[in-house]
């Protein structure tokens, strides 16, 4: 989680160094505290402080509304990674997640020696972005074959230790479990029950998961991870950038950006 959205920061700032039409300074700013209230009140206070806000927040009704607020007041907003309701008014720079979750669906059933029993783990549905993945995973294999057990999801709450209890748990109840997909936060703590269930000898599902670190490069290069989809985060910047000036300095009101990426896949043998 930290690697990758410090990797996404740094990718903003280099992409505002580029347009020749404008000079950007960028603001970034993180937060502990993921309560809804929390972030709707940090929308609002940024919001009298910049010409444009991107921003990676939960689709709750609360952050909504802090969204809309800056819309109506002239403040384009763009969401990055995971897309806000279209009452907010927000534009969206980023993968179209139904395909992600259906590719993660697809590398599991190529990969798992046979249709079984699989899993996905998520830090919040309040995500949009996770929640259209976990749906479009399980969908893809239902399609597939109805011989695919799908469990109840998982919690991370994009904490390490609560993840690395919760994989720990879901992987000792069910040995024979044939996949897993995680599709939010948390990650570091996933890998290192895998790692140590590994190091026991423990049979391991075929594990798919988001963005590629130095973290989930080295899961790939040691078999704890088949497969990483990721989010081409030097395009969502460069994306996010031009679609904040655009509507900054547009001498009318322009329709929200949308713009869809194509996703990064990597699997052990191309980092």
């Amino acid at each position: 989680g930290v690697a990758f959205y410090q990797g996404l920061a740094q990718a903003l700032a280099d992409a505002a160094s580029t347009p020749a039409r404008a000079r950007i300074r960028v603001m970034i700013r993180y937060l502990d505290d993921l309560d809804p209230t929390t972030v709707a009140r940090r929308i609002q206070a940024l919001g009298e402080q910049v010409d444009g806000l991107g921003v990676v927040a939960a689709d709750h009704p609360m952050v909504l509304e802090a969204v809309a607020q800056l819309c109506n007041a002239g403040v384009p907003v763009v969401a990055l990674i995971s897309e806000l309701s279209m009452t907010a008014g927000a534009g969206y720079v980023g993968v179209d997640n139904r395909r992600m979750g259906r590719t993660a669906g697809w590398f599991v059933s190529r990969l798992a020696d046979a249709p079984g029993s699989a899993a996905v783990m998520v830090s919040s549905q309040r995500f949009q972005c996770q929640e259209l993945c976990e749906l479009s995973f399980r969908s893809y294999l239902t399609e597939h074959s109805s011989n695919w057990e799908l469990l109840a999801s998982r919690l991370t709450l994009e904490d390490d230790e609560f993840a690395y209890g919760n994989t720990l748990d879901l992987l000792t109840g069910e040995p024979d479990l044939a996949g897993l997909y995680v599709a939010g936060g948390g990650t570091a703590g996933v890998l290192r029950a895998l790692s140590e269930l590994k190091a026991q000898q423990a049979r391991l599902p075929v594990v798919v998961c988001h963005d590629l670190t130095p973290l989930t490069r080295q899961a790939l290069s040691e078999g704890l991870v088949q497969t990483v989809l990721s989010h081409p985060i030097i395009k969502v910047a460069e994306k996010a950038i031009h679609a904040l000036v655009e509507s900054a300095t547009a001498s009318k009101s322009i329709d929200s950006p949308k713009g869809l990426l194509p996703i990064q896949i990597d699997v052990c043998e191309s980092i």
